[in-house]
């Protein structure tokens, strides 16, 4: 019995450690090819100053995507209308191109609650866009929780920190214990 805990102990502890070393990273990224395509993008909540939604407005620029959903009722920064709101005032974006999830107030939130809306609107590969530090633990949950939805990474290139690091892996492995995001 001893050993058995030993052993799980070990594994859990070398999964903490392999999830710590990927943040930062962005795993399936959307441009790993110049004419990259997504039916949508989908943008986390939780950034001030537009800079997720300016990421997913220069994909819808670039006719990437068609259409941007934004997830989140606010908490942690701005709610997704009123990043839609701004980037239609501030980015000159039309209002038609939005799609808004108001209820989420946590990363697995945000999946779960715009997944309906994004297989109702009938999009098949989305684009995920969130800080490139919060991009594992999305990209994690998304597979979790969306499929047969697929994401690509389209991460704001915001720098890892090491708090950010540690707070994220530590996010990460609760998440995964808690079936809220894949373990690979």
């Amino acid at each position: 019995m001893a050993l058995a805990l030993l052993m799980m102990s070990a594994t859990l502890a070398a999964l903490a450690g392999y999830d710590y070393w990927r943040i930062g990273r962005s795993p399936q990224p959307c441009a790993a090819t110049p004419n990259w395509q997504a039916d949508a993008a989908l943008v986390l909540s939780g950034a001030p100053e537009l800079r997720r939604t300016r990421v997913a407005v220069a994909a819808w620029r670039g006719d990437h995507l068609a259409r941007i959903f934004i997830s989140g009722a606010g908490s942690g920064g701005d709610s997704a209308e009123g990043l839609a709101r701004a980037a239609q005032t501030r980015l000159s974006v039309p209002a038609s191109i939005f799609r808004i999830e108001r209820r989420a107030t946590s990363t697995a939130d945000n999946l779960a609650y715009s997944c309906p809306l994004l297989r109702k609107a009938g999009a098949e590969r989305v684009a995920l866009v969130t800080d490139s530090w919060h991009m594992v633990r999305a990209m994690a949950t998304a597979r979790a929780l969306c499929a047969p939805v697929r994401f690509c990474s389209l991460p704001n290139p915001e720098p890892t920190t090491p708090e950010r690091r540690r707070h994220e892996a530590m996010a990460l492995f609760a998440y995964q214990l808690t079936s809220n995001a894949a373990w690979f």
